[in-house]
């Protein structure tokens, strides 16, 4: 079946009518096809014809003890008065909940729904309460106020932003969502610094490799042993952040990165930039860096920048060349270890010896999102 056919089947059989039914409504049918009185039915049930007379007007609900009664004064099943009052307290709450979204419906100015639409992430026709509604389920909150307490006002993130453009905030809450959704394909065990710094340490190895289809599974295991989940992100129009750290239990953190940057420089010193909030342990928001203006530079931004220039460029390297250009790729096998950083920048002077520890592939599927393109030599900072 095509999408244009399975499409309509979804709008013929998800039909859900803007008006609701009583059950009572049924009961006073049956009533006349039996000649029955109300009561007449209050006698043979037992039931107060003051509750009968609230069934019919849909005041009072049929009871589980009532809808026996009934089966038996009427001959319809007990059943079918229970799936009859079900549906219909559903379709109360369905319609007030229609109500209340239609209040909602602001939302949809907030996010880039175009943009949403473009990764598949609502559907290409729907109607306004509807593509609320998938809205809605996409960032996992119940309605508008919890959006606003989640995602608006409680981005629990630090953020790398080198682009002259503002960032969206409707653009950069999607595009978190997406990180956070790929969390769940990533078993980590908790969180361990000692791990992480090791983490590190093999990472800066895998640098000299240029098949992403090797390195990327390997980088995601050593950090989902240290209890950080890496992931990558499609880009998302509007968003001018190339990476962002957040914790998202105190035993578990997510480093998230653009896969947009098809260069290995930006996405390695991106990767050991937001390394180095983890690192720093600081479980709080961190000042958001998207403004178009030159923004006056935050301390631990700062100090990210430089842990990931003296990660990946030790001192030695610096000072022998002159320059801040990456010296070129040694020529060795991918398992050599490359040189290990001189300085942790007081995080710790721990080393890693021997080969990297066998890796299993993770079932996240982002490798291959970077390509080593020609590119001049130098970290884009």
């Amino acid at each position: 079946m095509d999408a244009k056919h399975q499409e309509q089947d979804e709008i013929v059989w998800g039909f859900e009518p803007d008006y609701v039914v009583p059950p009572g409504w049924i009961l006073e049918e049956a009533l006349e096809e039996r000649h029955m009185s109300q009561a007449e039915l209050a006698r043979r049930t037992g039931l107060s014809p003051r509750y009968i007379s609230r069934v019919i007007r849909g005041q009072s609900p049929i009871t589980a003890n009532a809808a026996r009664k009934l089966e038996r004064a009427t001959g319809i099943n007990a059943r079918m008065w229970n799936n009859l009052e079900r549906g219909y307290r559903e379709d109360l709450v369905r319609l007030s909940e229609e109500e209340s979204l239609h209040r909602q419906l602001g939302l949809l100015e907030k996010v880039p729904v175009s943009a949403m639409v473009a990764l598949g992430l609502l559907t290409k026709r729907a109607k306004p309460v509807q593509r609320l509604k998938e809205t809605l389920a996409f960032f996992g909150v119940a309605d508008q106020k919890a959006w606003e307490r989640v995602w608006s006002r409680n981005l629990e993130a630090s953020f790398r932003n080198t682009s002259p453009k503002p960032t969206d905030r409707g653009a950069l809450a999607v595009w978190l969502r997406l990180g956070e959704r790929q969390v769940r394909e990533i078993p980590s065990e908790p969180w361990d610094k000692d791990r992480f710094r090791t983490a590190l340490t093999r990472a800066r190895r895998l640098t000299v490799e240029r098949n992403p289809a090797v390195w990327i599974p390997q980088l995601v295991a050593e950090c989902a042993r240290a209890g950080v989940v890496l992931v990558g992100v499609p880009d998302v129009r509007g968003v001018a952040t190339k990476g962002a750290a957040r914790w998202l239990s105190p035993d578990r953190a997510l480093i998230q990165l653009r896969n947009r940057y098809r260069w290995s420089d930006v996405f390695w010193f991106s990767f050991f930039h937001e390394a180095k909030h983890i690192l720093d342990e600081a479980k709080r928001p961190i000042f958001l860096n998207c403004s178009h203006r030159a923004p006056r530079r935050d301390q631990a931004e700062d100090a990210a920048d430089a842990f990931a220039r003296r990660f990946l460029i030790p001192p030695p390297a610096i000072k022998n060349s002159g320059t801040c250009e990456l010296p070129p790729k040694p020529k060795r096998s991918p398992t050599t270890s490359a040189s290990t950083p001189a300085s942790w920048s007081g995080d710790c002077n721990t080393t890693a010896s021997g080969p990297p520890a066998a890796v299993t592939a993770s079932a996240n599927p982002w490798n291959g999102c970077l390509q080593n393109e020609p590119r001049p030599r130098g970290l884009a900072a």
